[in-house]
C-alpha cells in the first residue's frame, strides 16, 4: 500500500481536478482487487440482468469490422474517439471509472476535458435547457428525456455523447452543433498515456469528458475498465 499521505493526495487530486493518475499502482494485483481499494465496484451484470457485461471489461483497439455497431470501435474503429461521458444514456451515469494498463502503448492517449470548460463556453443557461434521449431504446426500459446538466449527491454533473444521445430540444441541437464542431480545439484538453502495467487512471465521469487518440500505429493496447459508484481513497 502507498503511505496514507500519498493516498490522501490522490483523493484530493480526484476531488480538485476530476481525475488522478497513479503510475504502476499495485502492478502485481488484479484490476478487481485494486478497484476494491478505490471504492465500490458497480456490478453491471447484476444491474443489467442477462447483459453478460462483466464488472471488469477489457478494452482493445478494434477496426469497425471487428466490433459491434453499438460500441465506439464499431463506428470509429482505430480512429480517435470523440470526447464523451461513459454510459451517458443512463438515467444517472456511473460516477467514476478506473482505467488500468495491462499492455501499454506510447502513442495512444486518453484525452480528458473538464466539464466546466464546456459549461463556461457553451453557457449554463443553454445547457440547462438542453434535453436529449438515448439513440436507441433499451431492453431494460425507456429512461425518457435526459438533461445534459444534472445535480445529484450535491454535485453538478454534465453528460455528453454525440453518438449515443439524440438532441430533442432546440438548445440540445445547438449544443450538438457546437460540440461536434469543436473537437480538438479545447485548450483545457489533457492527455494521459497508460504505458506500464499497473498505470492507473481514475476519472470522475460527471465532471470530466474523455476520449481516445487514434490507435493506428504501435503495439496492441490492452486496458481494463471498472465502473465505481463511490470513492473510499
Amino acid at each position: 500500500m502507498k503511505p496514507n499521505h500519498v493516498i490522501a493526495g490522490l483523493s484530493r487530486q480526484l476531488q480538485d481536478d476530476g481525475y488522478t493518475f497513479i503510475p504502476q499502482w499495485h502492478s502485481n494485483r488484479s484490476t478487481r482487487e485494486v478497484a476494491s481499494l478505490v471504492g465500490t465496484i458497480i456490478d453491471l451484470d447484476a444491474l443489467l440482468p442477462g447483459s453478460g457485461i462483466p464488472s471488469v471489461q477489457t478494452l482493445q483497439p478494434r477496426t469497425e469490422h471487428e466490433a459491434p455497431a453499438s460500441r465506439y470501435s464499431g463506428v470509429f474503429g482505430l480512429n480517435e474517439f470523440p470526447i464523451h461521458t461513459d454510459l451517458a444514456h443512463w438515467a444517472m451515469p456511473p460516477r467514476y471509472f478506473m482505467l488500468r494498463c495491462i499492455q501499454g502503448a506510447n502513442d495512444v492517449a486518453t484525452r480528458l476535458l473538464p466539464a466546466s470548460a464546456v459549461v463556461s463556453t457553451v453557457g449554463h443557461a443553454i445547457l440547462r435547457r438542453a434535453l436529449v434521449k438515448p439513440r436507441r431504446a433499451s431492453r431494460y426500459g425507456n429512461v425518457g428525456l435526459l438533461p445534459l446538466l444534472f445535480f445529484s449527491d450535491q454535485t453538478n454533473g454534465l453528460r455528453w455523447d454525440s453518438l449515443f444521445l439524440t438532441p430533442i430540444s432546440a438548445a440540445a441541437r445547438n449544443v450538438m452543433d457546437f460540440m461536434t464542431g469543436s473537437e480538438g480545439t479545447w485548450s483545457e484538453l489533457k492527455e494521459i498515456v497508460l504505458v506500464l502495467p499497473g498505470d492507473t487512471l481514475i476519472v470522475d465521469n460527471w465532471r470530466m469528458l474523455h476520449g481516445r487518440s487514434d490507435a493506428v500505429a504501435g503495439p496492441k493496447r490492452i486496458i481494463e475498465r471498472v465502473y465505481i459508484s463511490d470513492i473510499v481513497l
